[in-house]
């Protein structure tokens, strides 16, 4: 969930949401934003891709391969970021672009961290009483975070549940130490 983001790759996600709103086609635009992320995730893949060697027929056939069945209209958005230099605001415009479809399609999106993986059944469930609590759909990126004693943190846009064990037990230690708390016997 964590995704290094910019201005401009806002700037271009907004427009891409304008062009898939029109044309109906979130999933399609949506795919491609991935690709591109996944593409561009290393910086030298971003300089090999917009080097003086690199021809836009093999560019286009590099792109095809990462996002196949890709269509001219989106494969012109990468054209477009590779000829001004942008391509490496791939994972910007992924990441805002998804946030605008979620908007889209009422759906927040929850990091769970927990001690130890979920199975399928524990993350339907927690998606379940999230979304009754937010009164939105709920979807869950999950992830195992070995410092955790146990129980879970989630984090959902800019608000964080901690329910792990240590912060139970940190709570459990201000609540002790407030004026008035009853002692232990």
């Amino acid at each position: 969930m964590t995704q290094l983001r910019d201005v401009a790759g806002r700037r271009y996600a907004l427009a891409v949401a304008e062009m898939a709103r029109a044309g109906g086609d979130f999933d399609a635009w949506m795919e491609a934003a991935d690709g591109l992320a996944a593409l561009t995730a290393n910086s030298a893949h971003v300089a090999l891709l917009q080097g003086d060697g690199m021809t836009d027929e093999r560019f286009g056939a590099i792109v095809r391969q990462v996002v196949p069945g890709i269509d001219g209209a989106r494969l012109n958005l990468f054209r477009l970021l590779r000829r001004k230099g942008r391509l490496g605001l791939g994972g910007s415009i992924a990441s805002y672009l998804r946030e605008l479809w979620d908007a889209e399609r009422g759906v927040e999106r929850a990091e769970v961290r927990t001690a130890v993986p979920l199975d399928d059944e524990q993350r339907r469930r927690m998606a379940q009483r999230l979304s009754a609590r937010s009164g939105r759909t709920v979807e869950i990126e999950a992830v195992v975070d070995p410092a955790l004693l146990g129980g879970a943190v989630i984090r959902i846009g800019d608000r964080l549940i901690d329910g792990s064990t240590r912060g139970r037990l940190r709570e459990l230690r201000e609540r002790l130490a407030q004026p008035g708390a009853a002692s232990p016997a």
